[in-house]
């Protein structure tokens, strides 16, 4: 309850800084870094930054696969934005955020697009939970509510959590890993409804889906015509009428993935 209170009120994780400084001044000791990553930064304010960047001797980096400007308080809260300037580098994975992030006061911003993991997600056979199915993986947001629920008639299948019950719509638990992965493979059609962060650009999903070996719907976007133009098994959208024309067509008469797809779209990479 504390931690959920501080996203909205930074000033009450004090004791959480205050010891964080600590512990990392204790393990810094006589230790040389290239660098200090901070994932995110909740709670971690201009003066840890400093602290920071002072024990070590090194720079203080924070990778957020967040935006520090989207209307959640998970994202946008905990001091996240405050602290954006002080940092040596800020790295985010799209344009419009790093354009953001230039104005708030970043010193140095990198973009690095998401990307997917051939270790977890890559084809897996499937057993037949979602064959030939329309399937969403996902936690529920309202505006994937919303999209899902104008989808009542094709019967899809969601994976995930957070969702309310829509008449015409399949929940069931989350699926991860090689799970997600043999869904993914055998549905007909997974949708990728992006979320406001990501509705310029992409997400971990945009690979994800494909490095599965799944038939991705996605949002047309200028970072999805860049990455998956070459994709006969990505289909893009702009309007409700085109996605619902996408699902009723039969996947299988799409030409094979290219092999080298996501050739340099791995995290190794």
């Amino acid at each position: 309850v504390l931690a959920s209170a501080a996203f909205r009120l930074p000033h009450l994780a004090g004791r959480y800084r205050q010891e964080l400084r600590r512990v990392v001044e204790q393990r810094s000791a006589g230790e040389s870094y290239d660098l200090i990553l901070v994932v995110k930064g909740p709670f971690v304010d201009g003066r840890t930054v400093d602290h920071f960047r002072r024990v070590t001797s090194a720079p203080v980096v924070c990778w957020n696969p967040d935006s520090p400007f989207d209307a959640a308080i998970s994202n946008r809260g905990a001091g996240i934005p405050a602290a954006i300037g002080r940092y040596d580098a800020y790295v985010t994975w799209a344009e419009d955020v790093a354009d953001r992030l230039r104005h708030a006061g970043a010193r140095n911003v990198i973009v690095i697009p998401f990307a997917w993991d051939p270790n977890v997600h890559q084809p897996v056979e499937g057993v037949g939970r979602a064959a030939g199915r329309i399937v969403f993986v996902g936690s529920g947001t309202k505006e994937r509510v919303a999209v899902l629920a104008r989808l009542s008639r094709f019967r899809p299948i969601v994976f995930g959590n957070q969702w309310p019950e829509i008449p015409g719509v399949e929940v069931r638990t989350p699926a991860y890993g090689a799970e997600m992965s043999a869904v993914v493979g055998e549905a007909a059609w997974n949708i990728n409804v992006l979320r406001p962060q990501n509705a310029a650009s992409h997400n971990m999903r945009t690979f994800e889906v494909p490095g599965a070996g799944g038939n991705q719907v996605t949002a047309i976007t200028d970072d999805h015509r860049k990455y998956l133009a070459h994709d006969p098994r990505t289909r893009l959208y702009s309007t409700h009428a085109e996605l619902e024309s996408i699902l009723r067509a039969d996947p299988e008469s799409l030409p094979k993935r290219p092999d080298d797809l996501l050739l340099g779209h791995t995290y190794a990479d």
